[in-house]
């Protein structure tokens, strides 16, 4: 071991001398603000990261060193920091000396100077961090988009299964009739819809977008769409994996925000994306806005997850930090603070180990005007549990026993296939929930019952299962988008007769109903074979 010589070390020789030296001599800028915005003191390597000198410090205030965005946030920032209402560190964009801007990181902390209250600060010059974080927030966002093709093409195959459905009747039509207009309207919808969320994904795969681009954003009407872009996620793949997750929201009053709506949202999917990953189990997710105090507006994302032990709450910011160990890197939390800062904004997280976690986004309140008026909510928009709406059975005029229970939350694809049916011969019933699918089962037998996989309140396993406790012999077809996910032996195991996947044409699917309506009928004369007796 290498013994130093401590003849050449440098010692101060009194506790001012020392404190004196160790703020002279740090590679990071110092600086003491008064009340009134001026500067008491600027170290060495403060007036170099500004390109200053020691006489122009003495009459230097606040603002001369930030750029004309960032200078109302830092007045804001100093009278919550004085109140005590503000923790952590700051990011503004400062100037030079030369009109140049760059990146800094500012950490501050109440003192008292002769008497007089101040702020004590710590400045460092943060150019290649915001670099790399940049180059980070890259990877996660195509991080996240990745993780919302899946959910995406989820639902455009239900809307292209409404498109190829209704085009099959729009041809079917030899003239112009109410039937071929209404298909043709039906289309027409779905088209829309399938293209708002394309182009939600292209905007949430594009680069940042700078400041001066920023727009004026209805909160709520964010919140709302990030609530359906991630539906897949919480609601139709949770239910292949066995997993139920419980979404509530709270929509304030809140007025708009000035920033970019793609990187907004983004931030929003990571941080539910992150929820859903602590719990592994299911839970519920809270999601709320308010007008808080200060003029800021808070979006508030609290889960009931695993939560993170104290140690571990001065790392969640770091790139790379994950508390779980399936995950490669930790990079959600990263894009999400680096774009609560373009928006002069911040993210405070408050969490209890196995107990949950509570993220809160404050924005300023926006200062453009918009002008468009502000979308109505959208009170269903985080609906699992729908209340059964099927009051009475009347059973339908069948012929021939041909009898379908239909089941599935999307009403349009729900009016296709009921008349690809209703064409074919047999009676239908619809349902656009568990529930009322279980109240009609409870009335009436069918000669079959498909059901979509993910619904509002329940999943098609557990209406397949509740078919087979009423209705032993009657089979079960699974229709879904996640049809490549699912094993044969699950099937069997929820007593489910066949699978169709979406987009499907018509005649796959009667071309299915006659297969398990003829295995049931073979089944009759061989019991002992039957996949649908009771046991």
């Amino acid at each position: 071991m290498r013994v130093m010589d401590s003849s050449k070390v440098l010692r101060p020789r009194s506790e001012d001398g020392f404190f004196r030296f160790l703020v002279e001599n740090s590679p990071d800028g110092h600086f003491v603000l008064l009340t009134s915005g001026e500067f008491a003191f600027l170290n060495d390597a403060a007036l170099q990261m500004f390109g200053l000198d020691g006489e122009v410090s003495n009459e230097l205030r606040l603002e001369d060193i930030l750029h004309p965005s960032d200078r109302d946030r830092a007045q804001r920032n100093v009278s919550l920091r004085r109140k005590g209402s503000l923790q952590g560190a700051n990011s503004y964009l400062a100037l030079r000396a030369d009109g140049s801007s760059f990146p800094i990181e500012v950490h501050t902390s109440v003192m008292e100077m002769d008497g007089r209250e101040a702020l004590h600060g710590v400045i460092r010059d943060v150019t290649a961090r915001r670099k790399m974080e940049e180059r980070l927030e890259t990877m996660e966002r195509n991080n996240v988009v990745s993780k919302l093709a899946s959910g995406i093409a989820h639902d455009l195959n239900n809307l292209l299964a409404v498109i190829q459905s209704n085009t099959e009747l729009a041809l079917k039509e030899a003239r112009q009739s109410p039937a071929a207009v209404q298909a043709l309207r039906t289309i027409n919808a779905a088209v829309q819809r399938g293209s708002s969320k394309v182009t939600h994904i292209r905007q949430m795969g594009a680069g940042w977008q700078p400041a001066g681009d920023f727009e004026p954003l209805f909160v709520n009407s964010l919140v709302e769409d990030v609530i359906d872009l991630t539906r897949a996620r919480w609601q139709d793949e949770a239910e292949v994996q066995g997993v139920s997750y419980q979404l509530n929201w709270d929509p304030g009053a809140v007025p708009t925000i000035d920033g970019s709506a793609a990187d907004i949202r983004s931030a929003l999917v990571a941080l539910l994306f992150n929820a859903f990953e602590a719990m592994p189990d299911g839970g519920w997710v809270d999601l709320s806005t308010e007008f808080g105090d200060s003029d800021e507006i808070v979006i508030t994302v609290r889960d009931t997850g695993e939560g993170i032990d104290e140690p571990s709450l001065d790392e969640i910011s770091d790139a790379f930090f994950t508390t779980r160990a399936d995950r490669s890197m930790g990079l959600g939390l990263l894009l999400v603070q680096s774009t609560m800062a373009r928006h002069g904004g911040r993210l405070e997280l408050s969490s209890v180990a196995r107990k949950g976690s509570s993220f809160r986004l404050f924005f300023p309140k926006g200062k453009l005007q918009s002008s468009q008026k502000e979308p109505m909510l959208r009170p269903n928009v985080a609906a699992r549990v729908l209340e059964p709406t099927v009051t009475e059975r009347i059973r339908p005029k069948t012929r021939g026993g041909r009898s379908v229970l239909l089941v599935d939350d999307e009403i349009e694809l729900v009016q296709v296939v009921q008349t690809i049916l209703e064409n074919r011969g047999f009676a239908v019933d619809t349902a656009l929930s568990a529930k009322d699918a279980v109240a009609y089962a409870q009335a009436s037998k069918y000669s079959v019952v498909i059901t979509d996989l993910g619904m509002p309140d329940a999943s098609g396993w557990d209406v397949a299962a509740k078919v087979h406790e009423l209705q032993p012999r009657t089979p079960v077809v699974l229709m879904t988008g996640w049809a490549a996910d699912i094993e044969q032996s699950k099937l069997a195991q929820h007593n489910i007769g066949a699978l169709i996947a979406k987009p499907f044409r018509g005649a796959q699917l009667l071309a299915v109903i006659d297969k398990v309506i003829a295995t049931r009928r073979q089944s009759k004369a061989s019991p002992a074979t039957d996949p649908f007796a009771s046991g």
